[in-house]
């Protein structure tokens, strides 16, 4: 009985989860929410997963998204395609890579391909490109209120243009993981009821006073667009955020909470350089030359000056108000599974107040939970199979003995008693 417990200690439980050397996962895009067609595309969502889990030799996993497979998924809430040309979300020149290696550590991308050598330092060629849609740069997003929350009336517009999108995750030997994002050449074009009928009132007063400088040899562009609607830089953003670099946004920081204050701030920039130009003109030719210039530029104060001085009430909290229920774009999350995994996203898509309909992160890296040596076998296989049957034998020979030793006693007692 203590032979078999001891026999039974030594033979490996094929049901327990054993732990492996180092695993990682690059995933372009991870979806949960209310998307028709999801199921049938999980095993295309999975991206590039690595897993090392004998050292035998380092896993690397190069795994392009097939977009033919992520044309079908729409938005249940609209019918609205998801992805791709005619979708919510297009992606450009984008990978998934992973690795994990055998000492124990492990790294992971995904992302614009051309960002993997300053994030993991593999060379060109070894993240393998793809396309979904046909984006300007490596994302596009457009999103309103129509075709998200429904309705007959478009309260604001977002078409958002991402030049350079990627993340990575790394863990080292010690087991110390990090994560890097590039969130780069950002531009946000804002339409809407919101914002579009005071972008109009403004641009056709500049218009007029800018007909009128003509005349007087000054010949400016309108900076506003003819349809209201406000076109915002990286650098638009970046001022409204208050930091140097959208790579310093601290963690899981919504981008769109700027886009009001960046759009007021804008129109009245843009809408004040052309009064101040103007202004400089008519100083310029004097009190008698610069009689009809200084008359359009009255004219155009009067009608310019109410509306920036009341932007905050009619644009500010208006797009505030109408941004919030439709989506946030989370930069720079970072999160830590119950495992111990470490995923570092470069951006999620919430669609819906608070993500209610679907959320989308884009770009996204896993590394962990690596046991490193710890979980390396012991033993190979042919060992293993050599040790089972030398132990066998010695279990054998230690029953053949123990048998023998007790024959041998119950013989001695039975010549005692008959003595």
């Amino acid at each position: 009985m203590a032979l078999g417990l001891a026999f039974a200690c030594l033979v490996p439980t094929v049901a327990s989860a054993a732990p492996v050397v180092s695993q990682s996962n690059g995933r372009l895009l991870d979806i949960d929410g209310a998307v028709g067609g999801l199921t049938d595309v999980v095993a295309e969502l999975r991206g590039a997963v690595a897993v090392n889990s004998d050292a035998s030799g380092d896993v690397i996993v190069d795994k392009p998204l097939n977009a033919s497979v992520l044309s079908s998924l729409e938005l249940t809430s609209t019918g609205v395609n998801l992805l791709g040309d005619n979708g919510i979300i297009q992606l450009g020149a984008v990978g998934q890579y992973a690795r994990a290696n055998d000492d124990g550590s492990s790294v992971a991308f995904s992302g614009g391909v051309s960002n993997a050598s300053s994030l993991i330092g593999v060379g060109a060629g070894e993240v393998t490109p793809s396309d979904v849609g046909s984006p300007d740069g490596n994302a596009s997003i457009s999103l309103s209120t129509k075709q998200i929350l429904g309705g007959t009336t478009d309260l604001v517009k977002l078409g958002i243009d991402v030049g350079a999108l990627a993340a990575s995750a790394e863990q080292t030997v010690d087991g110390k993981q990090t994560g890097k994002y590039v969130l780069a050449d950002v531009g946000i074009n804002v339409g809407g009821t919101a914002v579009q009928p005071t972008g109009v009132t403004l641009y056709n007063a500049l218009n007029t006073l800018l007909q009128a400088a003509k005349v007087a040899g000054l010949t400016l562009p309108n900076p506003l667009k003819a349809d209201g609607s406000v076109a915002l830089t990286e650098e638009d953003l970046l001022a409204a955020a208050g930091v140097s670099s959208l790579n310093e946004l601290p963690p899981n920081t919504d981008l769109l909470q700027y886009v009001p204050a960046a759009v007021v701030k804008k129109l009245t920039t843009s809408v004040n350089d052309i009064l101040d130009a103007v202004q400089a003109k008519v100083d310029q030719m004097g009190p008698l030359a610069g009689a009809i210039l200084a008359a359009a530029l009255r004219t155009a104060r009067n009608v310019i000056n109410p509306v920036l001085n009341g932007l905050g009430t009619t644009v500010e909290g208006p797009l505030a108000a109408a941004i919030k229920p439709l989506a946030a774009l989370v930069v720079n999350g970072k999160s830590t599974g119950e495992d111990g995994s470490f995923t570092q996203t470069a951006l999620r898509v919430q669609l819906g107040p608070n993500g209610s309909l679907a959320t989308v992160d884009l770009a996204s890296a896993t590394v962990g939970p690596n046991a490193g040596e710890m979980a390396v076998p012991l033993a190979g296989p042919e060992s293993l199979s050599v040790g089972g049957a030398v132990i066998a034998l010695a279990a054998v020979v230690g029953f053949v003995v123990i048998r023998r030793r007790r024959t041998e006693q119950n013989s001695a007692v039975t010549v005692g008693k008959g003595v």
